[in-house]
Parts: C-alpha cells; structure tokens; sequence
C-alpha cells in the first residue's frame, strides 16, 4: 500500500466518524452525513480501499475511540457493518462502469442499498433478541426504509455530483484508475 493510499483511508475513516456528529434537521428525522462518506470512499478510492477506509473506521470504534453515537451493542450497529459493503459496492461499481454521473449516483444507491440489507436484519434482530422489544415488520420498513429513502437519494445524488466534479479537476487523482 503507498502512502497516498495510506493517507486517503485515514482520510475518509476520519471523514466517516466526522459525519457520524454532523446532523442536519429534517421533517422525518436527521440527516447525518455518514453514508455520503462512506459511497463517496468507494467511488473515489475504488473498491479495495473504499472497504479498507471504512474498516479503519471500524476498527478506530471498536477499539474504543469516540467515533460510533453508540456501542457494538447498539442495534443499529448493523449498519455501520455494512458500511464496509457499501464502500466495497459503490467502488466496484465506479470501477468498472463508464465514468459518468450517472454510474456514480447509481454506485452510490447501490452501496446505500447494501448498507440497508445488512443494517434492517441486524437492527431486527438485536432489537427482538438482544433487547426485548417487539417490533412489526411495518414499523421497521417505514422507520428504517420508507423515513430515511429520500435524504439517502438526495446523498446519492450529491455524491454523484462531488464525484463528477472532481474527476473534472483531478482525473489523475483516481488511485483506483491508475493502479487498476
């Protein structure tokens, strides 16, 4: 791994658990700025080191350091897990579709896609088993899927467009287009 690989984990980890405390107030519920970290690391970096950002970031939360709102214990702590496969989706598909808006937005909702279908189970489960609480499956889809859907298409969209404007300006900068 080289430095400015190195350099750009450590980047988007510290990025991931900045957005984590940034929440922007909405109608439904707040908007946090972790997932468009975590899509914007896999466009960027590309598949290999979008995983490996977000699993620094992981590790920095699991040892201890201040970088979850919660604990491993916490049921929402799925999706945080799947943030790894987002990275790893949404670099992917930056990878090996033509470079453009469009591939970007949709890399993005994939990833975001991948971050629910680790993160609803989990959340289902923790909360049933490990807390007690029982929770519909109704209640679950619109609080989980329904409320939070438009904020991340809105995240998928801006990240599209961060992404598209940086290639504008830094095509070099792709570690994932140079090192194949």
């Amino acid at each position: 791994m080289r430095t400015k690989n190195l350099v750009l984990c450590a980047l988007f980890a510290a990025l991931i658990a900045v957005g984590t405390y940034i929440k922007i107030p909405t109608p439904l519920l707040p908007l946090t700025l972790q997932t468009l970290f975590v899509v914007l690391a896999g466009l960027l970096l590309g598949r290999k080191y979008g995983a490996v950002s977000v699993c620094v970031y992981v590790g920095a939360g699991l040892i201890g350091l201040p970088v979850f709102t919660g604990s491993a214990m916490n049921p929402t702590f799925g999706y945080i897990l799947g943030f790894i496969g987002g990275a790893w989706v949404a670099g992917y598909i930056a990878e090996k579709f033509r470079p453009c808006f469009m591939t970007w937005t949709l890399g993005s909702v994939a990833g975001i896609g991948v971050i629910y279908a680790v993160g609803i189970p989990y959340y289902y489960v923790m909360s049933k088993y490990y807390l007690g609480n029982e929770l519909g499956v109704k209640t679950l889809l619109t609080y989980f899927v329904l409320m939070p859907i438009p904020g991340d298409l809105a995240k998928s969209v801006c990240a599209g467009l961060i992404v598209q404007r940086l290639a504008a300006f830094f095509p070099e900068s792709f570690t994932w287009r140079r090192e194949g």
